[in-house]
């Protein structure tokens, strides 16, 4: 919220506070209580959360609005009708002004009260929705103010009000009057952050507009001006962060053997130039007396894991122990299958860490362990761990991966996604990481067909599936979700549904279930089924997106493919086309209209996994691409992404400008510094 300073009135040395003002502070007390604060001073960091512009004036000669309206009236009549049960209704008759008259009606119910709030001649602003009855506008309990000349400005009405977050027995009315009054009669003072920063409003200009602006305009620059401030703070905590990282000093063993290059020139393929410049990069890191810190990202089936292995056997050249870990048992087992075929036979070996299992003792021959967080469990042990590969690492919280890390003294750390991250990402989430890009594709690889189909003709789609199988293909069925979790299984189809209807189609042995709530031996064996083609199709949910490497599976059907991100459809679509043959991909659409279908035909149209990321980005932010919880991505309160990149770049200069100048000076930077090294030091 910002460090706040009360400030009283005084006189003499005495508190000197009238009647009126000792009224406010006690209601600002008691409101501080109710809404968790420490005290009255905190209420001016309790900003909006939005703003609703009351201005201008409504007129009945305008018609019947669509939406709430505001306008200012004088009460002609004022009515209390009773009926049995206590029952009750205020009728209120205002004519609005203007160059034409017209007359409108207030209903209150069951509040009795208010026939005597409303005089005949009172002068009224009032904000509500409207019906028409009889040819007369009805309002119900909407929102009133009264009208008085000379009197100070209406708080609720005939102006851009504020919309406060509140919790149990709190108005908004009451909050928005009680901070209204307090914050007028006692402004606090602010500790600034970035005091006089590039001529922007301080801190304490921007709160005091967002309480009390005079336009949505004047909100608007209040907001930037803020989100200015939380985008420098956390791009300054970046740059402290990297500073302190490369401070730490580290000693390597020496090289006791030579695995490296007798690897590479084994290869039965070159690598693309963005893979050997990848690994020139990890060659230059390791060289280096400090702590490598690398992000790896590239598109599906770019060659990440040639790469990763690349930097497996570095670490194991030295002596030491190193370990790749992966978000699931599934990913495990595939990453070791792979890393046992491509890595030479007879001079080291692969072994897995599961919940399930734990490798034996340590045999003659150099280890790589992949394991799943049992890694960074406190029981484990990795002795003399040098390096940490960590796969999909957006799906890994913060203090995983610094649990991991933790196991050796200080190891070098590759994270590894094969989510294709814009620009945007790096700058808020990988400011103290260096960037390695994999775009170029691996020769191999089949050309894949995406096509886009709508929900009415899933069945000359199954049909149209059961010729592949036929023809020897294999086929993945991807649908959103079980049943079980479906709220209306009469719009969304379930992954068992769709597996019952294809057995139907095409024969109850060719097709098998797959689903995250299955054990992992069972997934496994599934799988493993279904690469050696005793299964041809594989009807499963979107525990398929990552890792699931069948290269002879060349058909995908993604049901309800409109209840997806982009970035997921991609990753989805990359589980084909990996054994050289090309592949389709097939995308039913049951809702969303237009603009659905129109996302999709853009994933259709295009292959670049970083393209359909920044679009993916564009329309659904941050957090439905990686998943804010998981990510470490930070919850902007005034920031908007990726509307304000510009501000982001602006920060990301800025951050730069006060490394290198005399930032101690301010105590908010201090503590920033204080935190980010806090951090460093236990990663």
């Amino acid at each position: 919220m910002g460090r706040v300073h009360g400030r009283t009135p005084v006189a003499d040395g005495r508190l000197a506070l009238s009647p009126e003002q000792n009224r406010i502070r006690k209601a600002a007390e008691s409101l501080a209580e109710r809404l968790g604060l420490s005290g009255p001073e905190q209420l001016a960091g309790y900003l909006p959360r939005r703003h609703e512009d009351r201005q201008g004036g409504w007129h009945p000669s305008q018609g019947l609005p669509e939406g709430p309206v505001n306008f200012q009236g004088t009460v002609t009549r004022s009515k209390l009708n009773r009926w049995r049960g206590r029952r009750c209704m205020v009728e209120v008759d205002v004519e609005v002004a203007g160059n034409m008259g017209g007359l409108v009606r207030l209903v209150f119910y069951n509040l009795p009260f208010m026939a005597r709030a409303f005089p005949e001649g009172k002068r009224v602003a009032v904000f509500g929705r409207a019906e028409e009855k009889k040819g007369v506008f009805v309002f119900a309990h909407p929102e009133t103010e009264t009208v008085e000349e000379g009197k100070e400005e209406g708080i609720h009405l005939d102006r851009v009000v504020p919309v406060y977050p509140l919790t149990e027995g709190v108005s908004q009315r009451r909050v928005r009057s009680v901070l209204y009054h307090y914050l007028k009669e006692f402004w606090p003072t602010l500790e600034e952050v970035f005091p006089g920063l590039a001529g922007i409003p301080t801190r304490s200009q921007a709160w005091k507009t967002l309480h009390f602006p005079g336009s949505l305009r004047e909100v608007e620059i209040a907001r930037r001006s803020l989100a200015h401030e939380e985008l420098l703070g956390m791009q300054f905590t970046l740059r402290v962060r990297r500073a302190a990282r490369e401070a730490i000093r580290v000693e390597r063993p020496g090289k006791t053997r030579d695995l490296v290059e007798p690897w590479r020139k084994s290869l039965p393929w070159p690598m693309t130039s963005d893979q050997a410049r990848a690994c020139g990069e990890i060659d230059g890191d390791l060289a280096l007396g400090r702590p490598m810190h690398r992000l790896l990202q590239g598109d599906v089936g770019s060659g990440k894991t040639l790469v990763a292995a690349h930097a497996l056997l570095r670490g194991l050249e030295h002596g030491t122990h190193v370990a790749l870990m992966a978000p699931t048992t599934l990913l495990v087992e595939q990453h070791a299958a792979s890393l046992r075929k491509l890595l030479p036979r007879g001079v080291l070996e692969v072994v897995t860490w599961t919940s399930d299992s734990k490798p034996g003792p340590v045999g003659l021959f150099p280890r790589i362990t992949v394991g799943t967080h049992a890694l960074f469990a406190e029981k484990t042990r990795l002795s003399r761990l040098s390096l940490c590969v960590i796969d999909e690492q957006q799906r890994f919280g913060v203090r995983q991966r610094a649990a991991f890390l933790a196991k050796g003294e200080r190891p070098d750390l590759l994270v590894l996604t094969a989510t294709p991250i814009p620009r945007t990402y790096d700058l808020l989430l990988h400011g103290d990481l260096d960037v390695s890009l994999l775009r170029e594709m691996p020769p191999g690889r089949g050309e894949v067909r995406t096509h886009v189909r709508d929900g009415a003709v899933t069945e000359k789609i199954w049909a149209h599936l059961r010729e592949r199988v036929i023809a020897g293909d294999r086929v993945y069925v991807v649908v959103p979700r079980l049943g079980e979790e479906v709220m209306d299984p009469a719009e969304e189809a379930s992954v068992k549904r769709t597996h019952e209807q294809l057995s139907t189609v095409i024969g109850r042995a060719g097709v098998a279930l797959l689903h995250g709530r299955q054990k992992e031996g069972e997934k496994i064996a599934i799988l493993e089924k279904f690469r050696k083609g005793e299964i041809a199709v594989l009807v499963a949910t979107t525990v398929v997106e990552v890792g699931v490497d069948v290269p002879e599976a060349n058909w995908m059907v993604i049901d309800h493919a409109d209840r997806l991100g982009l970035s997921q459809l991609h990753q989805l679509r990359g589980r084909i086309g990996r054994g050289g043959r090309s592949g389709n991909c097939v995308l039913i659409q049951r809702s969303g209209g237009p603009v659905a279908r129109q996302r999709l035909e853009f994933l259709a149209q295009n292959r670049d996994g970083f393209k359909i990321a920044e679009e993916d980005y564009r329309l659904r932010g941050p957090g439905d691409i990686l998943g804010e919880d998981q990510s470490g991505i930070p919850r902007f309160r005034f920031a908007r992404l990726p509307e304000d990149l510009p501000l982001l770049q602006v920060a990301q200069q800025e951050a730069g400008n006060l490394i290198r100048g005399d930032w101690r000076q301010w105590k908010g930077l201090v503590e920033a510094e204080k935190r980010a090294k806090e951090d460093v030091a236990t990663n």
